[in-house]
């Protein structure tokens, strides 16, 4: 038996996504961000006689007249219609089609109307069925986790299969569920109001196979929130700081107060957190129920101790809640840039189906449509309370543009690196003449684009040394930022 297991990209009229950081993979010879786990954790949890064959769309076309005898998708909301699209290719070629992940899970009767089976919650304890039925030819329409399963036996995922060439950085989990119940997700929904970890000896051994496999790779812990159990992640950042990777990971910043925590997190690896800041107002984490994670009066404390101890915050905010006008806009963009965050992502607030937030919305008639490529946080799905949507859609773009201008990069960027954040540490500048440091210049350089050439001499050759890594992930999200700007006519090259 031969199975195919499927990443689905983004269409190109859904725009471009955040997370694939365009020009930094470009200029690091890569092709997307990172791998999608769960297709190497079903790929580990099928029998070793079948033959898995795992397809990214992100990195290669789907081959679909290749021979198989199942196809599996990963479905997430905003690629869901692309994911009906292959199943329907691959049912008219006669090959069965099992769906898996958090949208199909939600929306199940939608999902079978593509496909021949529904994998519905996390999919450990259910794939080994899943594959015996379709041996058998009796494949059921709906396999549905009855609990969710023990991850201390969770076998390490099938990394041999990666082509780990294609990806800038690589992914690991240690863990899963979350206690809190924010309105716009799902995580506790679908992974359960507790937390589940994996044995720190399995998450320590898979990080040794990895650096095996791929030498000084990056590494993004996925967890939804790596230090929500800090006895854990504590011990487990001991255990990894002998292997002398380069790591980030995702928190919520109430964990971000404890300086052992972050003293453990820098000397294993750890440079950069994503931490969902959410809003600037104090009434709209309320409103998200995010309060008592955030507090807007302790973020620039926090903030400051991330960075004293040599770690960049990657700050993700939300906009559009019921609570902003659009003077929200201007108060974003001014905290990022006296906080000295080096980067942000700037989300439209977006209602995943199943979600408290969906509901609210539905009921109060606020929901514009259901075309699920748009739920992707770049476009307007709903009506927001103190705004048009047309004007939600602008103000963000706005910020995009004013925290990803070359001006306002350098001045963030100077700065962190001045106290040794996204720097390299150097003896002297005759140290910054790597042929590494060079080429990455030849490549930026030659460009019509004279304040982009500028922004890189002076980023890459200065007595501060910051990170070819940071510049280019710069880079990319400058250019993620000006092509929103340039659709909504706003001002170019500032």
């Amino acid at each position: 038996m031969k199975i195919k297991l499927i990443a689905p990209a983004r269409k190109p009229e859904w725009g471009e996504d955040f997370w694939d950081i365009a020009t930094a993979v470009r200029l690091r010879g890569r092709k997307t961000g990172g791998p999608y786990l769960s297709l190497y954790i079903l790929a580990a949890l099928t029998p070793n006689d079948i033959e898995v064959i795992i397809e990214d769309e992100r990195t290669t076309p789907i081959n679909f007249d290749e021979k198989v005898d199942l196809v599996g998708i990963t479905v997430v909301t905003s690629l869901a219609y692309r994911a009906y699209e292959i199943s329907d290719a691959y049912r008219k070629r006669g090959v069965p089609v099992v769906m898996g992940g958090i949208h199909v899970s939600i929306l199940p009767e939608e999902a079978i109307q593509h496909c021949d089976s529904v994998v519905i919650g996390e999919a450990e304890e259910i794939w080994g069925q899943v594959v015996r039925d379709a041996q058998t030819k009796n494949l059921q329409k709906f396999y549905r986790a009855s609990r969710f399963p023990d991850l201390s036996i969770t076998p390490l995922p099938k990394w041999e299969l990666m082509k780990a060439n294609d990806y800038s950085y690589l992914t690991v989990q240690t863990g899963r569920g979350c206690p809190y119940d924010c309105e716009f997700c799902l995580v506790k929904m679908f992974n359960g109001n507790a937390y589940r970890h994996r044995k720190i000896e399995s998450v320590v051994n898979e990080i040794g196979l990895l650096n095996k496999i791929a030498p000084h790779r990056l590494i993004f812990f996925v967890d939804d929130n790596l230090l929500a159990v800090p006895s854990y992640a504590k011990e487990l950042f001991q255990c990894i700081e002998s292997y002398k990777i380069r790591w980030w990971c995702q928190s919520s910043i109430n964990n971000l107060k404890d300086d052992r925590m972050l003293e453990l997190m820098y000397k294993s690896g750890c440079r950069m957190i994503f931490v969902g800041i959410e809003s600037v107002k104090q009434d709209s984490l309320d409103t998200m129920n995010k309060s008592r994670v955030n507090k807007v009066e302790e973020y620039r404390e926090i903030i400051d101790k991330v960075h004293s101890k040599g770690i960049s915050i990657f700050g993700s905010f939300v906009l559009g809640n019921d609570t902003e006008d659009k003077s929200i806009f201007q108060k974003t963009a001014s905290f990022i840039m006296n906080s000295n965050i080096a980067y942000s992502m700037i989300n439209i607030l977006t209602p995943p189906p199943g979600s408290d937030l969906f509901k609210r919305l539905e009921a109060e008639g606020r929901i514009l449509h259901r075309n699920w490529g748009y739920y992707n946080t770049d476009s307007v799905c709903f009506r927001p309370l103190l705004m048009s949507p047309e004007e939600l859609k602008i103000g963000r773009d706005w910020v995009l543009h004013e925290i990803y201008s070359y001006d306002a990069l350098h001045k963030r960027l100077i700065d962190l690196w001045k106290n040794g954040v996204l720097a390299k540490k150097r003896k002297n500048f005759l140290q910054l003449f790597t042929l590494g440091r060079i080429i990455f210049t030849i490549k930026c350089i030659f460009t019509s684009d004279l304040k982009r050439t500028m922004f890189v001499l002076k980023s890459l050759w200065n007595v501060h040394v910051g990170s070819v890594a940071s510049i280019s992930l710069a880079l990319s999200f400058h250019d993620y930022a000006y092509r929103f700007s340039r659709v909504n006519n706003l001002v170019k090259n500032k």
